[in-house]
């Protein structure tokens, strides 16, 4: 029996030197990580994981996670190897727990298992970190510094917004227009397409998304950013005297919580606006009747979950009755993801369809008249649940709003912190914020270098120039916002500093409200530099409040059996977590890539045996295989003695693609058309009926498995199956009609001359005799 003892202390618990330092080491990590992934797109959810744009996006999300995750779990070695171990509880824990089963009983039920590893991996990781940034920020001059550090990325991202609003959107549209190829091949789009139209009707709307996927997730970012600013003004503003400042200082401040707010603008999110007029109408509440809530919030808050019930059987009623939501075309797709996904966890209710599944269970769901094929519902809580279930649901709500339960009980406009004489005594923040920032910047312009790397071929003149105009920028930018942030830098190094005012508590906790609310709407929650952010900042209120309220810390003194277990079970996971998250997907990654190079080469041959060990070398991904079926079909396509084996070897691969991944009928499709090209007209319309039941709403689908029909004869199959596609059309048409009303021209989706020569099949079909 291990025999672990344990107290819980109110009193201050006096660090080592050893670990003090440590925990600064284990600060600055994270910071810099925070640093990263607000700088640097990063879509590991992406839907063709196969694309050469897209094929570092998981190793990518995988290393910076991985980072995340051994930092704590290194800490927590750290701490119980020692004599005495320090843990301040976030409310964090109960429901990381609960979502950690979640995400594992999912993802044993998912269809696309490593799917299921990396989304699960990336949205772990980020809770995790705000665990540890609680037990490591121990004095409100760390807290000020992470705060600090948000609003200064937000200048940044203001930076990147103004110059894609008013010089690198016009660029693109300009080398768009002088070869769109360029532009087309690397994303996997065909001219003429409907997905041409769509990239073209994004590249012209001129959207701002600074160093994110969407504006709306730039717009979720900065309005953390907004707040976190609007905190550091406040503090200023309060203890202007105090500090004997000069009004420069506020002044500064001001400057830069001004220019964030600008750059939110910029993003143009409807969302985000509505995250940051909410957030502010709270705060605004919270400042004028925060005693009052304070005293009531249990009723607050039933009558807010009432509400909020209440709310969404209207929306739910409203959208059956009319078929979409008030609120223009956006309002009428998201009804579609909703109802949808709906639908998707009808028929997943228990472990819902697995973590990152999503995008590849859409298109069973997906209504005939939708535009787009969507990776998210555009609704946080509907994600989690149709990917982790109900359980997971329950865990990320609970990591979510325990912990903010737990703040608003301390959040008082009359409530002031203690004098520094009788408060609490905190550990000195000895670190210069010079050095810190000194760090951050290297760490930001050695990352951006390594993973944006300048073309060594175009030669040195255009390094150079790349470097000055892409990398060096967004540094300098950084460490301004930081300045104007933080002047005078010596009210961070202060060891006497304290947030003497809970408004800057508030102002954080209505934020981390606004963005709940934004992302009931919108997927930008899941972008992992928004999460990141997001965990941060619930990080800053939990440990805030516990330097106000001195919170009950646990002290454990682990007995030396308990020391061994810790460690065998650290290197459990991560021995775990490098042979099934990380290793498999790199060099899976790194083969897919020479493939990708040996096809551009015409070395089909090399490429074949490239894919086939990369699909080894990842025993879960479907997608080298999928590739490898693809590419096979186009050796076939172009060999002119038209090599059978070939077409075997793509039926292989593609049966082998189907078994770790039941989901996605794109193998379907493709292994349909291998049958009819080996003249099995039998087994391709048989594939091609499994490829229709996972994409119903596929006109092209249809099409196609109505001409297998008419070779086997199946004369009333095929009208069928076209008048089926000339209805999915027409649907689509309809749509299209409301979505953009300005064009006269609608692009069709299934192809104009497909579209008519259906009709024209339907006309000479229907004088045949029905068999």
């Amino acid at each position: 029996m291990v025999n672990t003892q344990y107290a819980i202390r109110n009193t201050q618990y006096e660090k080592s030197k050893g670990q003090v330092i440590f925990e600064y080491v284990l600060l600055v990590i994270c910071l810099c990580v925070i640093a990263l992934r607000t700088t640097f797109t990063e879509s590991p959810t992406a839907q063709s994981t196969t694309l050469p744009a897209n094929l570092s996006d998981s190793v990518y999300s995988l290393s910076v996670s991985a980072v995340l995750i051994f930092a704590f779990v290194f800490w927590l070695v750290w701490g119980l190897c020692s004599k005495r171990f320090l843990y301040h509880p976030t409310g964090i824990e109960i429901g990381l727990c609960l979502f950690c089963v979640a995400a594992v009983t999912a993802g044993l039920a998912a269809a696309n298992k490593r799917a299921a590893i990396t989304d699960a991996a990336m949205l772990v990781a980020p809770p995790l970190m705000a665990v540890l940034l609680v037990q490591i920020l121990d004095s409100q001059s760390k807290v000020k510094l992470l705060v600090a550090l948000i609003a200064a990325l937000g200048v940044l991202s203001a930076y990147q917004c103004a110059d894609q609003f008013f010089f690198a959107n016009r660029m693109m549209i300009e080398q768009y227009e002088q070869a769109p190829l360029t532009f087309l091949e690397p994303l996997g789009i065909e001219p003429g397409t409907f997905q041409q139209f769509l990239f073209e009707h994004r590249l012209y709307s001129r959207g701002v998304r600074s160093f994110f996927t969407t504006r709306n997730s730039a717009g979720s970012f900065t309005l953390m950013a907004v707040f976190a600013a609007a905190a550091l003004f406040i503090d200023k503003l309060k203890n202007r005297k105090s500090d004997s400042s000069p009004p420069s200082h506020l002044f500064a401040c001001g400057i830069a919580a001004a220019v964030v707010l600008f750059g939110l603008a910029l993003t143009r999110s409807k969302g985000a606006i509505i995250g940051l007029f909410s957030a502010a109408t709270i705060f605004i509440a919270y400042l004028r009747f925060g005693s009052w809530l304070k005293a009531h919030r249990r009723a607050i808050f039933i009558v807010c979950l009432l509400l909020a019930i209440a709310a969404g059987c209207l929306v739910i009623r409203y959208g059956l009755t009319h078929g979409q939501l008030p609120g223009g075309g956006s309002m009428l797709v998201r009804w579609q993801y909703w109802h949808a996904a709906a639908k998707m966890y009808a028929d997943h209710f228990v472990t819902g369809v697995g973590p990152g599944n999503f995008a590849h269970f859409y298109t069973h769901y997906k209504p005939a008249e939708a535009l787009e094929t969507v990776a998210d519902p555009h609704n946080f809580p509907l994600s989690i649940l149709t990917q982790y279930g109900p359980l997971g649901l329950v865990g990320f709500l609970a990591m979510i709003f325990l912990p903010l339960w737990r703040v608003w009980r301390v959040i008082s406009p009359n409530l002031v912190s203690s004098s520094p004489k009788t408060h609490q005594p905190q550990p000195p923040f000895r670190a210069r914020p010079v050095i810190f920032l000194l760090i951050l910047w290297l760490a930001l312009l050695l990352a951006r270098l390594i993973v944006m790397p300048a073309a060594a071929a175009d030669g040195l003149a255009v390094i150079i120039y790349m470097i000055v105009r892409f990398y060096v920028p967004p540094v300098v930018v950084f460490i301004i916002g930081f300045w104007l942030l933080t002047k005078p830098l010596h009210t961070i190094r202060n060891t006497q500093y304290t947030i003497r005012n809970t408004n800057i508590v508030a102002a954080l906790f209505c934020v981390v409200l606004g963005v709940t609310l934004h992302n009931l709407i919108d997927f930008a929650i899941f972008e992992p530099g928004v999460l990141t952010t997001f965990w941060a900042i619930i990080a800053c209120l939990i440990a805030l409040d516990s330097h106000q309220k001195s919170r009950t810390q646990v002290v454990l003194k682990p007995a030396p059996f308990a020391k061994m277990i810790t460690v065998a079970g650290a290197g459990i996971l991560v021995w775990a977590y490098f042979n099934y998250a990380f290793i498999p997907v790199a060099k899976s990654t790194a083969g897919i890539r020479r493939a990708h190079r040996a096809i551009s080469a015409g070395q089909f041959q090399q490429a074949h045996n490239l894919l086939n060990t990369a699909a080894k070398d990842d025993s879960l991904n479907p997608a080298a295989l999928s590739l490898n079926g693809r590419v096979y079909l186009h050796h076939f396509e172009i060999t002119g003695s038209r090599n059978r084996d070939l077409l075997a070897g793509a039926e292989v691969s593609l049966l082998r693609a189907i078994s770790r991944d039941s989901a996605d009928f794109k193998n379907y499709e493709k292994l349909s058309a291998v049958y009819n090209l080996l003249a099995e007209p039998q087994k391709a319309y048989e594939w091609g009926l499994k490829a229709v039941k996972r994409y119903p709403g596929s006109g092209r689908l249809r099409i196609e498995l109505a001409k297998i029909a008419e070779q086997l004869g199946k004369t009333d199959v095929a009208i069928k199956h076209y008048e089926e596609a000339i209805d999915i059309e027409n649907k689509y048409r309809d749509q299209f009609k409301i979505m953009y009303p300005e064009r006269q021209e609608i692009v069709s989706r299934l192809g104009e001359e497909k579209y008519q020569n259906a009709k024209q099949r339907i006309k000479h079909l229907s004088k045949e005799p029905i068999q």
